[in-house]
């Protein structure tokens, strides 16, 4: 595993105190819900085997539910149990369509599963960088532009694919026609960070790794949880949060209720979109965010920008802001590749914790001491 999956030694110090300290830590962990917190899938054991239901996995469905049986190698596959169904456990190779997919693998010591992914040229993992340079692991292309034939060619047992539409399936299903097993994975469409990690767990059946990844599931959730519950207690203030950047004239706006504005929640921050509630990011234009944007004492996450500059260079109407001239920008690029692999959109996903705590190391410095950001720079 590598250094990444351990918190911060000044982070591990200030948990311990609040934990020893603190009743209300303890009794929020004491609290904190067994069951699932992931909305877009359910395990049930049924003797033995997995079945696992996932909901609604792409952009817009209404109702859909995908049902897998994870049947462990040498069970004999019940009489009525569909076989198109049926997943054998454990898998022992798989193409990945996201990096974030090959995060959880890595956070499991389970990449040698890795038969074939999509991007490669954007992946962070230096391990993986290398089989991947190797010709190991190689790229079997994205959504439309597959390449259906190096797939089947791979012989994998498995590919975890996600769909940002209904689209997505049609493609996929010409695939499962020829004979490659497909799962889809709506872990990028859960709301709260926690469930979105605990998408760890599916990845743990199919590898078998199951109290590894229920392991690491509860760490991470536990740090989390105190995390928030720190700043609960001890933030005095909610500093107003500006959060994205124009595209073409257009300001897409996550909710409130999404996995970044639960983040900002979490880490004591007012965001500035905390009346707005829906199930995607919506567009505005830039003049109604501007006057909103006037208000805020922190931005982040604005695009690609690297420095003040790359922002005042795409719209120069940005200067203007108040928290332009601050200085007080910040972006997720600090872990980048030179290829543009993003550490953010990779390992963070079943790093939750150390994701919150440098959104409150950014909002509330005070409350995390001399605590660097991992993922996150100031622009200058």
């Amino acid at each position: 595993m590598r250094l990444l999956y351990l918190l911060p030694a000044s982070l591990l110090i200030i948990l311990s105190c609040n934990g020893r300290n603190n009743a209300g830590v303890r009794s929020a962990q004491e609290q904190k819900p067994a069951q699932i917190m992931a909305a877009r899938f359910s395990i049930e054991d049924q003797d033995g085997i997995a079945r696992l239901v996932i909901t609604d996995p792409w952009q817009n469905a209404s109702g859909e539910r995908l049902v897998y049986y994870l049947v462990p190698d040498g069970v004999v596959i019940p009489e009525n149990v569909p076989q198109e169904d049926v997943i054998r456990i454990p898998v022992e190779r798989m193409i990945c369509m996201s990096t974030t997919h090959l995060a959880v693998l890595s956070a499991l010591g389970a990449t040698d599963v890795i038969a074939g992914a999509s991007g490669t040229n954007l992946v962070f993992d230096a391990s993986l960088g290398k089989a991947i340079e190797e010709g190991r692991i190689p790229d079997v292309g994205y959504e439309g532009s597959l390449d259906k034939e190096l797939i089947v060619s791979l012989r994998p047992d498995l590919l975890m694919a996600y769909g940002v539409g209904a689209s997505s399936a049609e493609y996929l299903r010409k695939l499962s026609d020829m004979g490659v097993k497909v799962m889809f994975n709506a872990d990028y469409l859960e709301e709260h960070p926690l469930a979105r990690c605990e998408w760890i767990k599916v990845f743990g059946l199919l590898t078998g790794k199951k109290e590894k990844a229920d392991s690491l599931y509860a760490a991470v959730s536990d740090n989390y949880l105190r995390l928030a519950e720190m700043v609960r207690i001890s933030a005095e203030s909610r500093p107003a949060v500006l959060l994205g950047a124009p595209w073409e004239d257009v300001w897409y706006i996550s909710p409130a209720n999404s996995y970044v504005g639960r983040l900002i929640s979490d880490a004591g921050g007012r965001y500035l979109f905390d009346d707005l509630a829906a199930p995607n990011s919506l567009p505005y234009a830039v003049e109604a965010v501007f006057r909103r944007a006037t208000e805020a004492d922190l931005w982040i996450n604005p695009g690609t920008a690297e420095s003040l500059g790359d922002i005042a260079a795409y719209d120069h109407r940005m200067t203007k802001l108040p928290v332009y001239k601050s200085g007080n920008v910040w972006n997720n690029r600090k872990r980048m590749t030179p290829g543009g692999g993003n550490d953010y959109w990779e390992s963070a996903v079943v790093r939750p914790d150390i994701l919150l705590a440098d959104f409150i190391s950014i909002i509330h410095p005070e409350l995390l001491p001399g605590q660097q950001p991992y993922y996150f720079m100031r622009l200058k």
